[in-house]
């Protein structure tokens, strides 16, 4: 007989929920290009070589890659559609000189599950600045984030914002071993300040450092940015990160950025990103509905060295979230205008 399953992780979307995905998209796009995003269509199918340059070690794991028959090049279907935006922008510059503005949607495929329950393919839509550095470009991805966020209907989503440097330099100058570091990396996740404090007994660095490891547990929410002050007096190397963090908010309420969730204790994506991070959580989706952050460092691994940022929406979790409120598609909400962009 024959088997009608699909492979594990993946899954067939249904009328409906297709039209969901169908419709959130759509107006993503409409939003993105309000702000002068260019809509950009990438294969499935990249040279592994293109791919093992966009990732950490530990996201290549879950590339699913073959031998093409034809030509026996290795080649892997995308886990991720940030490499392919930089592989572009790095053969193109002449249609695509900086600063580039560009958006997307697709599904990336992965090897395996990241965790259990969490489908394989996912599909994403996305902008990425590219060749734009300092508070104005990281205030322009909040604000396009923000605005995304509210015309599509999840007007309720939180957006975390941290930075991908502050607690690394403050686990840095705490003077931790590298097993140390592994280990308040996962205390940081857990907000563990216990573990935090107990680690930092054993660091070689100043005092001053290890007495402000374990406040990093505690830089979340309410009054974060002004502990996040104390600690910075206490590990300059990480008053930098805290300046790229006020300068951006500062420029993006400017521009109508509602309230934010400050988690500066945040090691999400370290390896990766190298400045502003964030997040949005709406309520009823499993996970977080979109991410993003600054990723300075990838330009130059294809040959064009620039900064860049950018995030990607989850439209599985998105359409989750959409669905649990009662949203579906044709339900109206507000246009999302031109006067918000850059």
């Amino acid at each position: 007989m024959l088997d009608l399953s699909l492979p594990a992780g993946l899954r067939d979307l249904l009328p409906d929920h297709s039209a969901h995905l169908a419709e959130l998209s759509a107006r993503l796009h409409e939003v993105f290009s309000s702000f002068h995003y260019r809509r950009v269509l990438l294969p499935t199918l990249e040279r592994l070589e293109v791919v093992e340059r966009g990732l950490s070690p530990a996201a290549l794991a879950a590339v699913l890659k073959f031998v093409e028959p034809g030509s026996g090049e290795v080649v892997a279907i995308r886990p991720d559609i940030t490499p392919q935006i930089a592989r572009l922008y790095a053969a193109r510059p002449d249609a695509l000189p900086a600063p580039a503005r560009l958006c997307y949607d697709g599904p990336v495929l992965r090897a395996r599950e990241a965790r259990a329950g969490r489908p394989r393919e996912v599909y994403q839509a996305g902008v990425e600045l590219l060749g734009e550095g300092g508070p104005r470009a990281d205030a322009e991805a909040l604000t396009v984030l923000a605005r995304a966020l509210q015309v599509v209907g999840l007007a309720t989503a939180v957006i975390e914002v941290g930075h991908a440097r502050f607690a690394q330099e403050v686990v840095a100058a705490a003077g931790l071993s590298a097993a140390a570091r592994e280990d308040a990396s996962v205390a940081l996740a857990r907000k563990d300040e216990a573990a935090l404090a107990a680690l930092a007994r054993r660091g070689k660095g100043t005092a001053a450092a290890r007495q402000a490891l374990p406040l990093l547990a505690g830089l979340y929410g309410d009054r974060a940015l002004e502990r996040a002050r104390e600690v910075a007096r206490a590990v300059p190397g990480a008053g930098a990160a805290l300046a790229d963090v006020e300068a951006a908010l500062k420029l993006a309420r400017r521009r109508g950025l509602g309230e934010v969730v400050v988690d500066l204790g945040e090691v999400r994506g370290l390896g990766y990103y190298t400045g502003i991070t964030f997040a949005g959580y709406a309520p009823g989706a499993g996970s977080a509905v979109a991410a993003g952050g600054r990723y300075d460092a990838l330009l130059a691994r294809f040959g064009r060295p620039g900064p860049a940022i950018g995030f990607a929406v989850d439209l599985e979790f998105a359409t989750q979230a959409l669905e649990r409120a009662g949203v579906g598609p044709g339900r109206s909400r507000s246009a999302p205008g031109k006067t918000n962009g850059p």
